[in-house]
C-alpha cells in the first residue's frame, strides 16, 4: 500500500513538474516574440529618423492650397459642361457655343497643367542623412502627392544660365530653391557646389588669344 501511494504521488508530481516546464516555456515564447517586435519597430524608426530637414520651403502651404483649388474648379467643370454645352446649344449661336466651350476647357484642362507646369520645380522639404551624405527633396505632383528625389552633391549640375524658375538640376531633372530657407547655409552652399575651387576658365581666354594671333 506504502509502494502504491508512493508512486502516485511519484507520478503526479513529474506530472506537475511536466506542466509547469511548458507553462514556463510557453512564457518564455511570448516574451522573446514580445521583446522581437519592439526591437523591429524601433529600428525601422531609427532608420527613418536618419534624415533630418534641414530646408522648407515658404510657399508650399499656398501652392498645395491654389492646386486643391485648381483641382476642384476642374472636377466641377467636368460636372458642368455637358449642362453648359446644352444651354449654349439652345441659343442658336454658333460661335457662342464655341466661345463658351473654350473658356470652359482652358479652365478646366489649361489651368492644371499650366499651374503643375510651374510648381512642379518648386522644394517643398529637402532632407538630410549625415550618415552617408545624401539628401532627399520634396516636390508636389499633378495629384498633390509628395515626391521624393534621392540625391548627392555629385548628382546636382548648376547651369551657367538658370531657366525660369531653376536653381540646379539633379539627376537631369530641374529644380528650384531658395538659400534663405535653408536651416543652415552650408547646406546650401554644399548643394551649389559654392565651396568646390571656382574655374574662372582662363586657360580658354589664353587659347583663344592666341589663335587670334
Amino acid at each position: 500500500m506504502l509502494h502504491l501511494t508512493l508512486r502516485n504521488l511519484c507520478h503526479k508530481s513529474s506530472f506537475f513538474q511536466h506542466n509547469l516546464q511548458k507553462g514556463i516555456v510557453a512564457k518564455l515564447k511570448v516574451i522573446s516574440v514580445q521583446n522581437k517586435i519592439p526591437r523591429r519597430l524601433y529600428s525601422n524608426t531609427q532608420d527613418n529618423d536618419q534624415y533630418e530637414q534641414i530646408y522648407f520651403g515658404s510657399l508650399a502651404p499656398q501652392i498645395k492650397a491654389v492646386k486643391i483649388f485648381s483641382l476642384t474648379s476642374s472636377v466641377a467643370g467636368l460636372m458642368a459642361q455637358p449642362i453648359i454645352v446644352k444651354q449654349a446649344s439652345q441659343i442658336g449661336s454658333t460661335s457662342l457655343l464655341v466661345i463658351i466651350c473654350s473658356m470652359v476647357g482652358f479652365f478646366t484642362f489649361i489651368t492644371p497643367l499650366l499651374l503643375h507646369f510651374i510648381t512642379k520645380k518648386y522644394v517643398t522639404e529637402i532632407h538630410y542623412n549625415p550618415s552617408n551624405s545624401t539628401y532627399k527633396a520634396t516636390t508636389i505632383n499633378f495629384f498633390l502627392a509628395d515626391k521624393e528625389l534621392e540625391f548627392k552633391c555629385e548628382d546636382v549640375h548648376v547651369p551657367d544660365i538658370p531657366g525660369m524658375f531653376t536653381s540646379m538640376h539633379v539627376k537631369g531633372k530641374p529644380l528650384f530653391i531658395e538659400a534663405r530657407h535653408f536651416e543652415n547655409p552650408l547646406h546650401y552652399a554644399k548643394i551649389m557646389g559654392y565651396d568646390k575651387p571656382m574655374d574662372f576658365k582662363l586657360g580658354e581666354v589664353q587659347d583663344s588669344d592666341n589663335n587670334n594671333k
